[in-house]
């Protein structure tokens, strides 16, 4: 029953990302109900595995090892209220990459923000190479979203919720294959 459960917050997990990223490409904002909701998933994660673990008798101060996730989530918000205050990121970015670093933990955690970073420095400089041709899409038979991308590119707005998303969704097969 608790590999079901696990499966199932492992679907949810999914969905909530792929519509943050869907969200941020669309309207450059994530709603703060897809944060709030992954912390709140989070949460059930967090007691699954617990439930999932054997006991094991601990002599002194024992730290559950979930704990140190939200660790990691904390820190990886600092560094991004860094990138915030210097007007790298939006401030839904930070919710939304802080919330999926809940659920790296230690062994992952180096990984997906390595991920988020080669994806968002490819992102960049597709949108800054798309900028050249500018002209050539904006006038031609692009989706819209696409020209919306390259126009708010000019601002310096840069919906990093998608790189974000492709991380979490490459990454988070190792964790449940490691809470398994």
């Amino acid at each position: 029953m608790i590999q079901f459960a696990l499966t199932f917050t492992f679907f949810l997990f999914c969905l909530a990302v792929i519509y943050g990223a869907i969200c941020d490409v669309r309207t450059y904002s994530i709603p703060n109900r897809v944060s709030y909701g992954l912390v709140g998933l989070f949460v059930v994660f967090a007691t699954l595995v617990w439930l999932n673990t054997p006991y094991m008798p601990h002599i002194g101060f024992y730290v559950p090892p979930i704990l140190f996730n939200v660790i990691y989530g904390f820190v990886v918000f600092i560094f991004f209220i860094v990138f915030w205050k210097l007007g790298w990121v939006g401030g839904g970015d930070v919710k939304f990459v802080s919330a999926i670093s809940l659920f790296m933990g230690l062994e992952y955690i180096l990984l997906f923000v390595i991920l988020l970073s080669l994806f968002s420095l490819v992102f960049v400089l597709m949108l800054k190479f798309l900028q050249y041709w500018n002209p050539l899409i904006l006038g031609g038979t692009w989706p819209e979203f696409v020209k919306r991308m390259l126009r708010k590119a000019e601002e310096k707005a840069i919906p990093y919720g998608l790189p974000a998303a492709i991380s979490a969704l490459i990454v988070m097969p190792y964790v449940m294959a490691k809470v398994y």
